[in-house]
């Protein structure tokens, strides 16, 4: 990594070369080609569980469903450029579907399976898609409305269950797809070497916290690109295993588990849903493990929860375990040897207390654990890396094919993001926002000229995130620029750290500050309704659901008890006033989430305003 100067920017930094791919190519698809003709049927690719049952598909089984998905396309109509939406939670098909639109030099335009009806239905209409797949009967249900009514849209095919007459099942088009394989045999290789480099590479839209989603287009050198700059850094990774469980509509999840997974040779794994994920990891036990933020914070409160209501003497040992860590943490972080004396504290931290909770997790075999998507609160990553878990974090966005920053194995900053990643460049404007080039930027915005164009500025990604360079030419972000709170004072103010240690205490799910042209700061909170049970028996009170926790004294009094401690680290300014627990959770569905989960800012200061302005009365 080096820094290097130019006139409209305090600083850039450079990541390292770009090594070339174990197996590479100019596409996803080709590479796919490649692996199977290396791994045919002598090697596991995509593991599943159906009926209660592990199932497998080798390569030769990966690149043969992508066929049959793409003959029945073709059959269909499908030219290349045109574009095929997706509605669906992660599975096998989900996969050959992507592969097979790649195949065909047409985009993949995936929906978040927690989609509104109109959310979906403006995608559809947006992106101008000729077919729709969904995943059974309860997506389907969205389209009913809408359907028949775009004219764009001549097909949806349903994967799992029994169509009505308008719809198409998913294994009529498999059949349609073998009769022409049969017909054609060559057909899949023959498209797939007349794609280049500018072909597509799918169009994902962004979450709209602050408008209607935009279509970010990208090709397949975006995608090759991604995968060999985070195999270059991470090499150890090659032929690992992976649980794919994030949404596969998001860009971070895709560049994982289809990209890296298919350049890396790495089985993945689909857990059956977010709900048995537990369960699942202890079964896949894989050796790679990306999760966003909101999962590790769940995880710490949890494990902080069931040692609270342990017995003394073993509360005694995973609390002197963890100090234990934490020291060895600090010296394996900074890439220094462990003394002695502190390297047998740790060994034997490990074996009694850490070795047997990351088993318990199915975390035993994980040697790269990854976070992404939102920051992570330093407490969360210093937690982790005290039991052995040191947590890569990365740093992107969809314009840049989810990563342009990453830290390094043994020189974890918590809080940090990394220097940039190989190939790529980032660098501080001079108001602060961080800007980034390489081969992994988007081409543009589907249909959105000018938002491209304030995006895109000669050659630069204009991030919209905030932050600095510390002296080792790591990354810091201290917040989205559109965020930042203006006080009526002339102070500027980033919220997005003072919410992230907020949602860290036992029964938070979301703190959102506010103070923009206000005298002081103030902040509505909600309830997470599955960790407040535990919150509760710790209180010592009565069961109560987020609406009654909501107007209980007990429990305003510890949110108070968090505040405080929170604001004893803050400037005067940064500070919380005062705040007010809202009676129900945020949600898609009531339009204050995302499909990403992020929270809309603008429709929560609108929506409870008469809530805002009461604690400024």
């Amino acid at each position: 990594m080096t820094e290097i100067k130019q006139k409209e920017f305090t600083s850039i930094y450079r990541g390292i070369p770009l090594k070339e791919l174990h197996v590479p190519g100019k596409t996803i698809p080709e590479i796919l080609l490649k692996q199977e003709t290396k791994h045919g049927s002598n090697r596991v690719a995509l593991r599943y569980k159906r009926n209660g049952k592990w199932k497998d598909h080798t390569w030769s089984d990966y690149l043969r469903n992508v066929k049959k998905v793409s003959g029945g396309l073709i059959e269909l109509g499908v030219n290349p450029l045109d574009k095929v939406c997706l509605l669906s939670t992660n599975c096998p098909e989900w996969m050959f579907i992507s592969l097979a639109v790649q195949s065909l030099g047409a985009d993949l335009v995936p929906i978040y399976p927690n989609s509104t009806s109109n959310q979906a239905k403006y995608i559809v209409q947006h992106c101008e898609a000729k077919l729709l797949f969904v995943q059974d009967h309860r997506q389907l249900s969205k389209t009913d409305s809408w359907r028949n009514e775009l004219d764009n849209l001549h097909k949806t095919i349903l994967l799992f269950g029994e169509p009505p007459d308008e719809v198409m099942k998913f294994m009529d088009l498999i059949t349609l797809g073998s009769k022409h394989s049969d017909r054609y045999p060559g057909f899949l290789e023959e498209s797939i070497y007349k794609l280049t480099s500018d072909s597509p590479g799918g169009i994902i839209y962004t979450s709209g916290t602050t408008g209607p989603p935009k279509g970010v287009v990208l090709t397949q050198k975006n995608l090759v690109f991604e995968a060999a700059s985070l195999l270059t850094l991470y090499d150890y990774v090659y032929d690992g295993k992976t649980v794919s469980f994030l949404p596969l509509s998001h860009i971070a999840e895709q560049v994982q588990n289809i990209c890296c997974a298919i350049a890396g040779a790495i089985k993945v794994s689909f857990a059956q849903s977010i709900e048995t994920l537990m369960d699942d990891m202890t079964e896949i036990r894989p050796t790679i493990f990306f999760s966003v933020p909101l999962l590790y914070e769940r995880a710490r409160s949890t494990i902080l929860e069931t040692i609270e209501q342990m017995p003394f003497v073993k509360r005694l040992l995973f609390n002197w375990a963890l100090k234990a860590g934490e020291t060895a943490r600090k010296y394996r972080n900074s890439g220094q040897d462990l003394p002695f004396i502190i390297r047998k504290k740790w060994n034997a931290a490990h074996k009694l207390v850490f070795s047997k909770l990351k088993q318990r997790l199915g975390l035993d075999r994980v040697n790269f654990f990854g976070s992404g998507a939102a920051p992570l609160a330093a407490r969360v990553s210093k937690f982790f890396g005290a039991m052995g878990m040191d947590i890569i974090e990365l740093f992107g966005q969809t314009e840049c094919t989810a990563v342009c920053s990453s830290t390094i194995t043994g020189k974890i900053i918590p809080g940090a993001v990394g220097p940039p990643i190989p190939g790529c460049e980032v660098a501080i404007a001079e108001d602060g926002e961080i800007v980034t080039r390489g081969d992994n930027l988007f081409s543009r915005y589907w249909k959105n000229e000018v938002s491209s164009e304030e995006a895109l500025k000669d050659g630069w990604l204009y991030t919209g995130d905030v932050g600095y360079f510390d002296e080792e030419g790591y990354i810091h972000i201290t917040d989205r620029k559109k965020d930042i709170i203006v006080t009526l004072g002339g102070k500027n103010v980033t919220p997005q750290n003072t919410e992230v240690l907020l949602k860290c205490y036992p029964g938070i799910s979301q703190a959102v500050v506010v103070g923009d042209r206000r005298k002081y700061l103030t902040c509505l909170f909600t309830l997470d309704a599955d960790s407040l049970p535990n919150l509760c028996k710790q209180l010592s009170i009565d069961i109560l659901t987020p609406r009654e926790a909501s107007q209980s004294g007990v429990i305003l009094n510890k949110i108070q008890e968090y505040v405080d401690e929170v604001n004893m680290n803050l400037a005067r300014y940064e500070t919380i006033k005062y705040f007010q627990v809202l009676p129900n959770d945020f949600s898609v569905e009531t339009g204050e989430l995302t499909p990403s989960m992020k929270v809309k800012r603008q429709v929560v200061n609108q929506k409870y305003n008469h809530i805002i302005d009461s604690m400024y009365e």
